[in-house]
């Protein structure tokens, strides 16, 4: 029969609480779908940050905005000519 050590705080040293008989390794957090969805959509540039609200009582808000329709052709032309004004639209038009 062997005998076996128990430091003050009684755990074993095997890694193992001797009160609960539970790992003491932490636990990740539980995640939620939406949280997920949220995660994807950030990383894949789906969904942009709007504004970042503080209030006096700490509490924050981000205000999320973004699509899940892929861009086409128009809406990438679109962008493109976004800091161009109708006025030179309509000229370009004409001389072409």
């Amino acid at each position: 029969m062997g005998v076996r050590a128990v430091r003050k705080n009684g755990n074993s040293g095997n890694g193992k609480n001797k009160k609960n008989g539970k790992n003491k390794k932490n636990s990740l957090p539980q995640i939620s779908p939406q949280q997920i969805a949220v995660i994807v959509g950030l990383l894949t540039n789906a969904l942009e940050v709007e504004s970042v609200l503080i209030d006096r009582d700490q509490r924050i808000q981000i205000l999320l905005e973004g699509s899940i329709r892929k861009k086409t052709k128009a809406d990438k032309m679109a962008e493109e000519l976004d800091d161009i004004s109708v006025s030179d639209l309509i000229e370009a038009y004409i001389l072409r």
